[in-house]
């Protein structure tokens, strides 16, 4: 749009509070203009208000039903409202909350949210007060609630092909003005990098494109122009058919609309005060606190309701909004405005907690909504009542970007919110027009979580307008609040992986157009290819190729790159230069470090029994070991799979058929009581595939997911399974393309039973993991990345040419042994080590994690008993890669002739809290999953969790021909540490061991008949881990 500095046309502007204080259907017209059908029940009562309105699309599954009543409401019990899906199923709902005046209703469902994609109806079946009772007309009020972007397939699609479903204004019931912001919505979620500006979309006055911000999330596209259309002249908006969903479809046909804009001109400026709820410090929850009353909630705060935040934080919006009206002369039914890009609310800081129970330690400062675009609206007659005491209804359409002041919490909440979609009512108070409006926000929560809150908004404009306070000007430049990766001094960066973005936090939102101009990348000198886009405040960058270890990057935005301000402010330069540690030695054949559900290990098939809940043992472990279980995974979870090396994509093929593919994901062939069925096979367990699971594969550098077109039927068994070749030396040319085996980016097969000592260039049996269904889960799924500070090659040794360890300090994830002494055979043992990185352990792996809410903490190294406020964490068991470490000892004497036992790349897996085959089935409601805690202390907030893990030395060779104990060896690790918050937002746990792990080497058979020991040690502090919570922007 122009940004024009406007005189106030005060006549102008009390014709139109003139025209809205009239009777509320304006003659009768409803939002289009058409003659208004009466929603009265049988003695005259009506409905004034509803939220969501009738027709409303993208509606929140947690959103609250609110209605506003022509009359106080008596008593109102849930049977006096039916709400049924688009099946006719009844939707259980909670007791009615009378809010307000007595005139206010909410709403919510009993059983937790809706179902995202679906159709709703509410009707109103005995709901009355005042002797009248309420209704709607005989169809009732209907609604679509949101796809669910992050769900099954299902969920982010309608059926049938790509289409466009409404365009926002439509020309015919809301006027296309010459100030309009067209907001668009679709059949799919989209594939946002199929939608080019000037290519796939178009917006054309005589052949010409128009320019325009054009802004896309999910399914939703926003297209503002840059200058206002020149009334009285078509425009022609187009849309080529390579656009495309996320699943690849694209649009059926090319979509072309046309239309003329319509002049608003004269328009005045209504200035808007939005006042907080309280002049108390924590506005939001101060006794006093002014309510909304259409839902009863404190006005103008956000609340964030989430199992990461709790459901307590919200923040207080306040300031002056400029409103533009159209000229009410030319709009007397339905009339535009417009709140112009770059506009701000500020809101007040919040004090961060984890689940609404454990202070973080961080502090959001201010936190700001920057609109990104115009926000437009309608002024409208009453959609549902012709009496005079009706009020006018509004609808506003905003784009935001909500950012924090403060960098650690910027990291995590920058964000883009598209479409949102504010609904209320207009009402003179002498000479000031009032609105209430409620709107749903949904943030991204540290990346991994979908928060909610229920904007309740109120405005009042200024009596005196000619007094009224005037637009503050923005002279400050955005600047670089922080960065993904950390990079450490000489350029090292240790927190990326490849195949992660680079992600760039603002203090504020820039022009895309200025940054298209502004951003490159290099890496070793030379443009590297790469996408982008911004999410809030933040500039996300996606090299084409993913990082190289090793390679030099430079990423920089300069001057060019602006704010949204008028005139714009430029960027604080930046550039930043960064590599990846090079990796060294010969290439390692993958490992896969977590799998999500089960344990990545593959089973020995005679000891596993599935219909019972017991997965067997993992190939290669003692017969006495744990019982794996079977695991269960939520209805709308995807199966995830992280590897310990670049990943080929080419060789990960999905199956399409039973037994076909590298990455198979298959029903399994079940009795009538839905168990799994085994056929013998010699001595082995097998089980059938029934048919192939339909869904989508996403591939990463070192991460794999698959999502299923529909959600895991409860109680249903699935199984999936990554295919390699066993035992096999010789790499057959088509092995890694044909779907036989999953191979890393340098040609090596999958490992998959590392207890057996695999050679390097061996693969694995296939990884078959067996679960089953069960219904959605409230606890929030999160990965963690453990990254190696010695060992990152993850080859098992540390080797020279690594980045090592800084001024002598250990970094993170590795562990210090210490050798104790030794037995009369074993004289002076020792490690044998050149660099002290050599004898330390260095890990490599991650970790899932579930967090599943507060809960009260009791101290088991305590005798008393305690109470103490804290939030329940559930780890699931996986396996840790540790490198070798080489111990020598004197045979008999001092001096005498040495012995050395270098251990070879060694495995800790993580034990389960129940053995399935030991009679605990499928060791109950949560698998046998670890359990952790999140508590505050002195110094912030700290993780506990005491695992229990067995130790396996696959490649140690007893010396003198002996054996030796380190199979299965059973540790116990008490873990404690800190839990913080990176600058860039990513949350960083620290683990340290609290207790001593004493390590007994037996070495038996000596020449066939000695027995010796050697006592190794890891003192309490010694284990030294990091996870690193995955990059919030992806």
């Amino acid at each position: 749009m122009a940004r024009h500095s406007f005189s106030l046309p005060v006549l102008l502007l009390v014709t139109a509070l003139a025209a809205l204080s009239a009777c509320g259907g304006g003659g009768g017209g409803s939002a289009g203009g058409s003659a208004a059908v009466p929603r009265t029940g049988a003695d005259g009562g009506e409905v004034f208000y509803s939220y969501p309105y009738h027709g409303q699309e993208r509606v929140s599954p947690n959103t609250p039903l609110v209605l506003r009543l022509s009359a106080p409401v008596d008593n109102p019990v849930a049977s006096d409202l039916l709400l049924q899906d688009g099946q006719g199923n009844p939707v259980p709902l909670a007791t009615p909350r009378v809010v307000g005046d007595g005139r206010s209703l909410v709403v919510r469902p009993a059983d937790g949210p809706l179902q995202p994609n679906t159709l709703y109806r509410l009707r109103l079946t005995g709901l009355g007060g005042d002797e009248v009772t309420f209704a709607f007309p005989d169809d009732g009020l209907v609604f679509r609630t949101r796809f669910d972007s992050d769900g099954p397939n299902r969920e982010r699609r309608r059926d049938g092909p790509l289409r466009l479903v409404s365009m926002t204004p439509d020309g015919e019931q809301q006027p296309a003005t010459d100030f309009a912001t067209w907001r668009l919505r679709f059949s799919r979620v989209l594939d946002t990098d199929s939608l080019v500006y000037g290519q796939s979309v178009r917006l054309t006055r005589g052949g010409e494109l128009v320019p325009a911000v054009m802004l896309a999330q999910d399914d939703a596209v926003s297209l503002d122009p840059r200058q206002d259309l020149r009334p009285g002249e078509r425009y022609t908006l187009t849309l080529d058919t390579s656009v495309r969903a996320f699943d690849g479809t694209t649009l059926a046909e090319p979509v072309e609309r046309s239309w003329v804009a319509r002049d608003t001109r004269p328009r005045s400026v209504m200035v808007q005060n939005t006042p907080p709820a309280s002049e108390r410090a924590d506005p939001c929850h101060a006794g006093d606190a002014a309510m909304s009353r259409l839902s009863g909630a404190p006005l103008n705060c956000v609340p964030i309701d989430a199992v990461l935040l709790g459901d307590r934080d919200a923040t207080q919006q306040s300031g002056n909004v400029f409103t533009e009206l159209a000229y009410q002369p030319d709009f007397p039914q339905v009339s535009p405005l417009r709140i112009p890009r770059g506009s701000l609310l500020n809101g007040t800081n919040v004090s961060v907690k984890v689940a609404g129970t454990v202070p973080a330690g961080i502090e959001t400062g201010d936190v700001t909504v920057t609109f990104l675009s115009d926000a437009t609206g309608y002024l409208m007659p009453n959609p549902y009542s012709n009496r005079d005491d009706a009020p006018r209804q509004v609808r506003l359409y905003v784009d935001m970007a909500m950012t924090a002041e403060h960098s650690e919490a910027n990291g995590g909440l920058s964000q883009t919110l598209l479409q949102v979609e504010l609904v209320g009512e207009a009402r003179t108070n002498g000479a000031s027009l009032v609105m209430d409006a409620l709107g749903v926000v949904e943030p991204e929560v540290l990346g991994q979580e979908t928060g909610f809150g229920l904007l309740s908004l109120h405005t009042e404009s200024y009596p005196d307008q000619t007094g009224a306070p005037a637009p503050v000007p923005d002279t400050t430049s955005p600047v670089l609040q922080s960065m993904t990766p950390r990079v450490e001094d000489g350029g090292l960066a240790t927190t990326v992986k490849p195949g992660d973005p680079l992600v760039l936090n603002f203090s504020e939102p820039l022009d895309p157009d200025s940054v298209e101009r502004a951003l490159s990348l290099t890496r070793d000198g030379q443009a590297e290819p790469f996408t982008w886009s911004l999410d809030g405040a933040t500039v996300v960058v996606r090299p084409t190729t993913p990082l190289r270890p090793g390679s030099r990057y430079r990423v920089a935005l300069d001057d060019r790159a602006t704010d949204l301000a008028e005139p714009p402010n430029p960027l604080l330069p930046v550039s930043r230069d960064f590599r990846l540690p090079a990796l060294v030695g010969d290439p390692v054949a993958p490992v896969a470090t977590t799998v999500y559900p089960g344990f990545p290990c593959a089973v020995d098939k005679t000891t596993w029994r599935i219909a019972e809940g017991d997965h067997g043992l993992c190939r290669g472990s003692r017969g006495d070991d744990d019982h794996l279980p079977v695991s269960r995974l939520p209805a709308k979870r995807p199966i995830r799979v992280t590897f310990s090396q670049d990943i080929d994509p080419d060789s990960v093929i999905l199956g399409q058929r039973c037994g076909e593919g590298s990455f198979r994901v298959e029903r399994v062939a079940t009795d009538g009581n839905g168990d799994p069925v085994a056929r013998a096979d010699g001595d082995k367990r097998k089980y059938d595939c029934q048919a192939a699971v339909p869904g989508r594969l996403e591939k990463h550098a070192r991460v794999l997911t698959f999502v299923p077109d529909q959600p895991w039927e409860p109680g249903v068994a699935y199984r999936y399974a990554l295919q390699s070749v066993n035992r096999a030396s010789g790499q057959a040319g088509d092995d890694c393309r044909s779907g036989e085996a999953i191979c890393s980016s340098a040609g090596l097969r999958l490992q998959t039973a590392l207890l057996e000592g695999p050679e390097p260039d061996w693969g694995g049996p296939d990884l078959e993991i067996h679960f089953r269904g069960e219904p959605a889960k409230v606890g929030v799924f999160q990965a963690l990345d453990n990254l190696p500070s010695a060992d990152v090659n993850g080859n098992g040794r540390f080797d020279p040419g690594e980045p090592g360890y800084a001024a002598g300090e250990p970094g993170f994830n590795t562990t210090r042994l210490q050798v104790q002494g030794g037995s009369t055979l074993t004289q002076n043992p020792r490690l044998d080590c050149d660099t002290q990185e050599a004898c330390d352990i260095q890990v490599v792996g991650g970790l899932n994690s579930e967090v599943l809410g507060p809960g009260t903490y009791d101290d088991p190294s305590t005798p008393e008993e305690e109470r103490i406020p804290g939030v329940r964490v559930a780890l699931h068991p996986t396996l840790i890669l540790a490198s070798s470490v080489t111990v020598k000892a004197d045979v008999l004497i001092q001096g005498g002739i040495p012995i050395e036992s270098p251990t070879g790349t060694q495995v800790m897996r993580m034990r389960y809290t129940c053995s399935a085959g030991q009679g605990d089935g499928d060791c109950g409601d949560r698998d046998g999953l670890i359990p952790g805690w999140i508590l505050e202390t002195e110094d912030g907030p700290e993780f506990r969790a005491k695992v229990d893990l067995y130790l396996d030395a696959p490649y140690l060779e007893a010396p003198l021909g002996g054996e030796h104990n380190q199979h299965s060896y059973p540790l116990t690790m008490d873990l404690a540490g800190p839990l913080t918050f990176l600058p860039n937002g990513r949350m960083a746990i620290q683990q340290y061991n609290r207790n001593p792990i004493p390590v007994n080497v037996k070495l038996t058979r000596l020449l066939g008949f000695l027995s010796a020991n050697i006592d190794l040690r890891i003192p309490q502090n010694a284990v030294k881990l990091q996870y690193l919570g995955v990059p919030i922007k992806r």
